[in-house]
């Protein structure tokens, strides 16, 4: 029904090398994917489309900003599914002959518009089968559109039709003597019109998660490498030799049984598997393991432990307690201490240095004066002991004065 037959005799005569701009440019500007698209980040983007069968689906598709093009990613997002076009992780693999590498895709001369446009084109007209929507935002979406669209008579009118004001571009209908694969093209973009002039309103704007893309780096990655290598679990059979042995014209009965009454016939025949014995094999290791510390755990509870004493449980748990105390004691004391060391370290408001050096310098003033007067009513012992000692004080006395007066100019 569709192929890479148009692009390719579109492009197959230049070849031309687009750049990743080019590339991302043709994308959003495309006047069908423009009014259902939406910007995720610089290299992401989701595309809201709805197929044939009134499913809406969402193709989110990643380029990375690479120096060189790289090949565009495409994913269906939110849904859990079955096509020959996607994988069980519901990536795109359908171009793998056109897009399978990045050099492929860049001899391709195509752009990454008309890649979407083909891929969601494809989609519409052969939508995925068993479809199940995982994501609740876009299950919400579903039943809005589900709802709209079986209010028309024939189920596939357009939502356009329903709103006149909302203005989009239609392509132009198919030439006379079209082949039948343009005609479906055709009416997957009238299809595609359809849901954007639903999606372009407000209420259907898609929810955060869907802006956002979850990716493990390498650290996470790292971690569960090393999480699954240090998990010791036998290896899973792929066969049951008993069931497998068994034919259906001589063991009909038995396999009857089995399939009836599983916990008789069938659960025996698990127990003869090398994994189910290895599981039980280590299943009881734990268990002897845990038996052996929960014993110990008992003695040291009365304090002993293989027949040597020791501080038992509660007596550890006393001092424990007794040491947390002093230490809340201490760290109250360092608390106090700090706050004092604190104020020390504050420097002094100069109303109080200057009330102390006033009292200072009395007490030298006065100190002076008692030395003048021993000296006058002869207690000094000389003239050069009089002057040093005198000197000594009355200078001190004029010091602090220079002080009390450079702080009170200051």
């Amino acid at each position: 029904m569709f192929s890479w037959s148009q692009p390719n005799k579109r492009t197959s005569g230049s070849k031309k090398t687009y750049t990743r701009q080019q590339h991302i440019t043709s994308y959003l500007t495309d006047p069908i994917l423009k009014p259902s698209t939406r910007k995720i980040n610089d290299s992401t983007y989701d595309t809201v489309f709805l197929s044939k069968d009134q499913s809406a689906l969402i193709l989110r598709v990643h380029m990375p900003n690479n120096a060189t093009i790289s090949a565009p990613k495409m994913t269906l997002v939110g849904i859990r599914a079955v096509h020959p076009w996607i994988d069980s992780k519901m990536k795109v693999i359908g171009y793998s002959n056109v897009i399978g590498s990045s050099a492929d895709f860049v001899k391709s001369g195509i752009l990454l518009g008309a890649v979407v446009n083909h891929v969601v084109q494809h989609f519409q007209l052969n939508p995925p089968t068993q479809l199940v929507i995982v994501d609740l935002g876009l299950k919400r979406l579903q039943e809005s559109l589900t709802g709209n669209a079986s209010g028309n008579e024939n189920g596939n009118a357009s939502a356009s039709a329903q709103k006149p004001n909302h203005q989009t571009s239609a392509p132009p209908p198919p030439a006379y003597g079209a082949t039948q694969g343009d005609i479906d093209i055709h009416v997957a973009s009238q299809r595609q019109l359809s849901v954007q002039s639903q999606i372009a309103e407000p209420e259907y704007e898609l929810p955060p998660h869907f802006r956002s893309v979850l990716a493990l780096d390498d650290s996470s990655q790292r971690q569960i490498t090393a999480t699954l290598q240090n998990l010791k679990l036998p290896t899973v059979s792929s066969a049951m030799p008993t069931i497998e042995a068994m034919t259906a014209e001589t063991d009909r009965a038995t396999m009857t049984k089995c399939a009836d009454d599983p916990n008789t016939h069938l659960v025996p025949n698990l127990m003869t598997l090398r994994m189910i014995q290895e599981m039980e094999e280590i299943k009881q290791t734990m268990m002897e393991a845990n038996v052996s510390i929960a014993d110990k755990n008992l003695k040291a509870k009365d304090g002993d432990s293989d027949g040597q004493p020791f501080q038992s449980v509660k007596e550890l748990s006393e001092e424990v307690k007794t040491l947390q105390s002093s230490l809340k004691d201490k760290m109250e004391q360092m608390n106090e201490l700090q706050r004092k060391q604190m104020d020390l370290c504050r420097p002094m408001d100069s109303a109080k240095i200057r009330k102390r050096l006033k009292k200072a310098k009395l007490e030298a003033f006065q100190e002076s004066e008692e030395t003048a007067s021993e000296w006058l009513d002869g207690d000094c012992s000389g003239v050069e002991k009089f002057l040093e000692t005198f000197l000594e004080t009355r200078t001190i006395h004029h010091v602090r004065a220079a002080k009390m007066e450079r702080l009170e100019h200051a």
